[in-house]
């Protein structure tokens, strides 16, 4: 028997746990809380399970958005507009005793009917079977990411890789003399102009508190960033964070210079995000989600994207009630 101990603040051990689980990421960490505390205006509560001997075996952080978009209501939330709430959460929840999961599942579909408030969630890919192995009624999306294995050695890395879409261009963008350096606290206004370039919200004040309060509430739990250069001049970036071994990508900035130029320096960092993982002694190296049936050409283009870079093609659930 499960039950859920809900708390409104992190007990001492909530990120020690995280760091215990091979499927603990830095989504469901205690600064990630206080970031989008921060930036978004969400509430957020700790759920422990609880096994019938009081044991703690599955956590999940919680965040509740207070107001939804009336574009989301309508579009997402027909049969339910008079709510005005909308519990979230990302990779999890965390599950530290598998012979628990379903249980675990179970439980939490009754604790949400109880709340009776619209969910948006999504499972880890390395723990995809227990939302849709278990007996309730929650509503799944499939969903997917890549994880790149980065226990292999760099040249099986490469030989996985796409020639022509993956290798050429990490080659073509290195005979430009493309360099790639960790980005450092001082260069993230560097970092901030490109970013707004990709956005299009050059000057967008807000935008730049944003990437400095990303900084400063997760760089202490492994979030940093890489930048290209053609020369002195950045002209692309990727955020990543790496949180128990596992590598989560975040802002991808890329200037009209690399997209003009044909610098192929995304895939130059990509490539350097590995090399970097693998010294780091990270495990996976995650792209991000993708819809695995792709309904337009940008979701199809995207899904190429990926795919090139020779990542085992994880299909996991989005959770909806």
């Amino acid at each position: 028997m499960i039950t859920i101990k809900y708390l409104n603040e992190p007990d001492l051990n909530w990120n020690k746990r995280l760091l215990q689980s091979p499927t603990g990421t830095i989504y469901q960490t205690k600064e990630m809380a206080k970031y989008f505390e921060k930036t978004l205006g969400y509430e957020h509560s700790y759920l422990q399970f609880l096994d019938q001997t009081g044991k703690i075996v599955g956590q999940l952080l919680l965040s509740k958005q207070k107001t939804l978009s009336k574009n989301y209501v309508k579009n997402l939330l027909r049969k339910i507009s008079s709510k005005t709430s909308l519990y979230r959460w990302i990779y999890g929840p965390t599950i530290f005793d598998t012979n628990s999961g379903s249980e675990i599942i179970k439980e939490l579909y009754t604790f949400f009917k109880k709340i009776n408030f619209p969910i948006s969630g999504s499972e880890h890919p390395l723990m995809s079977k227990f939302f849709s192995n278990t007996i309730s009624k929650f509503k799944l999306q499939s969903w997917s990411t890549f994880l790149i294995d980065l226990s292999l050695s760099e040249n099986i890395l490469l030989e996985k890789m796409n020639k022509r879409s993956a290798q050429k261009n990490i080659e073509r963008s290195l005979k430009k003399n493309i360099l790639v350096k960790e980005i450092k606290k001082s260069k993230l206004h560097d970092y901030y102009k490109m970013l707004a370039e990709t956005k299009e919200k050059v000057g967008h004040k807000s935008l730049y508190e944003n990437v400095l309060f990303h900084w400063k509430s997760l760089h202490p739990i492994g979030f940093t960033g890489f930048m290209a250069y053609n020369d002195e001049t950045p002209i692309g970036g990727i955020m990543v964070s790496n949180f128990n071994n596992y590598i989560n990508e975040w802002g991808i900035a890329r200037t009209k210079f690399d997209m003009e130029n044909r610098t192929y320096a995304q895939d130059l960092l990509k490539w350097n995000i590995i090399q970097w993982g693998k010294r780091t002694n990270a495990h996976y190296y995650d792209l991000t989600g993708v819809n695995p049936y792709p309904v337009t050409s940008k979701e199809s283009g995207i899904l190429r994207y990926k795919q090139k870079w020779g990542g085992n093609w994880v299909k996991y659930n989005l959770i909806k009630i």
